[in-house]
């Protein structure tokens, strides 16, 4: 007996998310990301550091199987997830970072 589930489309990516299509183990992926820019961590009156500094990253919020409804990103390995949100960040900063860049 075959059983045959149908799902909805994937959803669209909300506005303040980045969208970020890619195949991990031979699935392909539609992720939503949230970017989060660098922060500059504050110092004392004497020029000691008060808060760290925080590195720009990506977050994972979202990541379906393409073409379904069904998120899995809370069943994908940290060690995938991490990838994932270094790949995003390599793609979507470093163009703005070049088309930033001071000479």
């Amino acid at each position: 007996m075959v059983v045959s589930v149908k799902y909805n489309p994937t959803p669209f990516c909300p506005v303040d998310l980045l969208l970020f299509v890619c195949c991990i183990e031979d699935v392909e992926l539609v992720c939503f990301l949230e970017y989060s820019p660098e922060e500059k961590g504050s110092v004392d009156s004497y020029g000691a550091p008060y808060e760290p500094n925080i590195d720009e990253c990506m977050t994972l919020n979202n990541a379906y199987i393409a073409g379904t409804d069904v998120d899995i990103a809370h069943m994908i390995l940290q060690s995938l997830v991490d990838h994932i949100e270094v790949t995003a960040l390599e793609k979507f900063v470093s163009p703005w970072m070049d088309s930033c860049m001071v000479v």
